[in-house]
């Protein structure tokens, strides 16, 4: 089995973006998008004592299919976060429909 990265991004933005404990990245085909969640961005971390040192400021993005900047970026300061997900509010408030 072989693996083609067809994307990325964020190595340019460092670790001002990039989440290296929590974050996540799904596909949602209903928008053609992905969305991104960086959990600890900007947050730095003492190796040796393995804790975080400052304040993470996480991000959410969401990205048309292969764009090269974000449609939507939000940036949430001096949160603590664990995790974000996308959900459909339609759905959640009308559970019999599919």
């Amino acid at each position: 089995m072989t693996v083609e990265q067809i994307w990325e991004y964020g190595k340019e933005r460092g670790h001002d973006w990039y989440s290296a404990v929590t974050s996540l990245t799904e596909y949602q085909p209903d928008k053609n998008s992905v969305f991104v969640y960086s959990a600890t961005a900007g947050a730095a971390f003492d190796g040796e004592a393995q804790r975080v040192k400052g304040s993470p400021n996480p991000y959410l993005n969401e990205f048309k299919w292969l764009a090269k900047e974000p449609s939507v970026e939000i940036q949430v300061q001096q949160c603590q976060g664990y995790q974000a997900m996308p959900f459909s509010i339609e759905k959640a408030m009308n559970p019999k429909k599919k």
